[in-house]
């Protein structure tokens, strides 16, 4: 084995190389885990193989919620990575089939469609960008004909590139969920979108501000040009900003971002190290003249009561009171500008972390089954008839603690219809309640939940505004 190499505060790309090697390899990572204390380390060993980026296509999956009055609901939730495209559409005999994000998402609303969703949440959280082309085709499949970003050059030229297609792929409901790490390609889609009112934009305070374009110029290059030849050295390259993005209606993406509609808590908010304003000297942000497009105003006559609806939810929403207390958490983090070296006080210090996290897993694996199926789509799937098998989502230590408290019998299964009646002994409680506590809940999402919720609140009022005179169909 080669000696460690510590690659906190090394660019991305650097450790990445380090990290990739011959398959069949191995390589180990000491890694601080997730909601542990600074101090812990725990070591992985991995084996290198050739990965197919298949997490990074476009992929579905269809919420089913029970409805008042019309049985169940069916909400569609598209997860976007990135924008990405095949660059070398030629000769690709032997090569892998051309991609393109437009496309794939196409074939993902196709799909949902079928299964007679009534409104799409658009998840670009974790999207950083990619190609400029597929986010204008991409925008375009859910408006008309028009422009989507202005790009202004170095001398102040301005570009217009506009969706070409006059049709509309999907016209129904829509919400875009962002997030602080949703950049570049992500905020021109999210603000056009919003700029044509075309959907509902909710996650955090604003999204990246990555709203610029750089190009490398290599320096080797320039000096040859210049008659300066013999480098026994490689000069290094200059990244130059060239170009700045520019929403429909003028402002800029930079540094600001994608304002949402509807923000909802979050940690990120409070963090200064995320975003283009945590650059040094970073442009500002300003805006051009507007270019000329349609507003469709499918938003802002509900957004009021929408706003109302989400923010009384918030307040008594037990996943978003463990949110605000995170963030208390982080504020008073960030305002200490010192750490103990007693042992005493970082062990009780980590103790107090530990038992709250125990705390909250208890609370979740005590909460009531969720009523929702969840059917996850791929590419793959999207092709085929037919759902798959929901997920399950079933805590078996809820139930285990629930018969242990009755004296009678217990119902173990995923649901009533399915399941097995049998008698538990009331002195199993003890040791039952010791094992909830050592159990896992689930990952909660709570940003997507409150979205669905939004999206279940947007359906009602897009039907009851009759919007249909306005030459706009509830799904088509």
């Amino acid at each position: 084995w080669e000696p460690p190499v510590d690659v906190v505060d090394l660019r991305l790309d650097r450790a990445v190389q380090l990290i990739r090697g011959p398959k069949g390899t191995e390589v180990r990572l000491t890694i601080i885990p997730a909601g542990a204390d600074s101090s812990a380390r725990t070591t992985l060993t991995l084996v290198r193989d050739e990965i197919k980026l298949e997490d990074q296509e476009a992929k579905a999956k269809i919420i089913e919620t029970p409805a008042a009055q019309s049985g169940n609901l069916r909400l569609g939730v598209i997860d976007l990575p990135s924008f990405y495209a095949s660059f070398d559409l030629s000769n690709t005999r032997g090569k892998a089939e051309p991609r393109s994000t437009t496309e794939d998402v196409k074939r993902l609303l196709t799909k949902l469609k079928k299964e007679n969703v009534a409104g799409v949440i658009l998840d670009l959280r974790h999207n950083g960008g990619g190609s400029l082309e597929e986010a204008i085709n991409l925008t375009g499949i859910f408006i008309k004909a028009g422009p989507v970003v202005q790009v202004k050059d170095y001398d102040n030229t301005i570009q217009e590139d506009d969706a070409r297609d006059p049709s509309v792929f999907y016209d129904g409901p829509l919400i875009v969920l962002t997030s602080r790490f949703s950049a570049s390609a992500s905020e021109i889609l999210a603000g056009a979108l919003q700029d044509y009112g075309r959907a509902l934009i909710v996650g955090d305070s604003s999204t990246h501000g990555k709203g610029t374009v750089q190009s490398v110029q290599p320096l080797k290059d320039a000096l040859v040009r210049m008659g300066i030849r013999g480098l026994t050295n490689d000069p290094g390259a200059l990244k130059l900003t060239i170009k700045k993005f520019y929403r429909a209606s003028g402002a800029s993406t930079q540094l600001k971002g994608v304002i949402p509609d509807i923000v909802l808590p979050s940690i990120l908010n409070e963090s200064k190290e995320i975003g283009e304003t945590a650059l040094e000297n970073p442009l500002p942000w300003d805006t051009i003249p507007s270019a000329k497009f349609d507003h469709l105003n499918l938003v802002d006559p509900f957004l009021p009561e929408l706003r109302k609806r989400s923010a009384g939810r918030l307040a008594t929403d037990k996943e978003y009171g463990y949110v605000r207390e995170d963030i208390e958490f982080f504020k008073k983090q960030q305002a200490d500008k010192t750490v103990s070296l007693n042992e005493k006080v970082r062990l009780t210090e980590k103790e107090e972390i530990d038992a709250r996290v125990k705390a909250r897993d208890k609370e979740r694996l005590a909460r009531q089954e969720p009523t929702e199926k969840t059917y996850e789509i791929t590419l793959k799937l999207a092709q085929q008839p037919g759902l798959p098998p929901p997920v399950t989502r079933t805590n078996s230590a809820v139930a285990r603690l629930s018969a242990a408290k009755s004296p009678t019998v217990a119902i173990t299964g995923a649901n009533s219809t399915s399941a097995a009646v049998k008698e538990v002994p009331t002195s199993d409680a003890p040791s039952l309640e010791s094992e909830l506590e050592e159990d896992k809940p689930p990952a909660v999402d709570a940003a997507l939940i409150e979205s669905e919720r939004i999206l279940v609140d947007y359906l009602s009022l897009w039907l009851k505004g009759n919007l249909a005179a306005t030459g706009q169909s509830a799904l088509r």
